[in-house]
């Protein structure tokens, strides 16, 4: 049971599996797209960010340096939630391969918690790099601000919740891969 194709499957399921797909690859254009839009192309963007409130931000003096460190601090801000729609992927094809019923399953979902529950540490880091950096460069001075909300504690929540319910997945594959020998 660990290895083939769950045969009551339906096909709604794998059609399911391959939008979802479409929805975290969407999502992952919008993350990339966003994080280059606001620090390359319309820095005047990065005044939305929650870590950059109170820093005078003047676009006009935020040269390319400026740019790729505020765009260094984004990567570093969203790569866990990279790692976990890398995961959500994977868990898309299996099930639009009709493979939700073996060990793989619990160790992405394991993966994406732990990417989530990263993610809400790695946050508020990410906005005290980004300001620290436009601090410096947009005002001349050392800001720096560390922006944490409930939606990080929400998000960490999420991730422990996918880490228990891997965890569940992971002892009923065994259970079932255990009475499969018995018949």
């Amino acid at each position: 049971m660990t290895s083939s194709p769950d045969d009551t499957m339906t096909p709604d399921l794998a059609r399911l599996g391959r939008r979802v797909r479409y929805l975290v690859l969407l999502y992952l254009a919008v993350v990339a797209g966003a994080a280059v839009a606001s620090t390359v192309i319309w820095p005047e963007l990065l005044a939305s960010q929650p870590a950059l409130a109170g820093v005078p931000l003047a676009a006009s003096k935020l040269g390319i340096a400026a740019r790729l460190v505020a765009l260094t601090a984004l990567i570093i801000d969203a790569a866990p939630i990279i790692w976990a729609a890398y995961h959500a992927l994977r868990l898309c094809q299996l099930m639009a391969e009709g493979r939700l019923f073996t060990a793989q399953v619990p160790q992405h979902l394991q993966r994406m918690g732990v990417a989530l529950v990263l993610t809400a540490a790695l946050q508020p880091i990410g906005g005290a790099l980004l300001s620290l950096g436009i601090g410096y460069f947009a005002a001349g001075q050392g800001h720096i601000a560390f922006a944490f909300s409930t939606d990080h504690l929400g998000v960490a929540v999420i991730g422990a919740i996918l880490i228990a319910i891997a965890a569940a997945a992971r002892e009923a594959i065994r259970i079932a891969d255990e009475n499969a020998r018995f018949i």
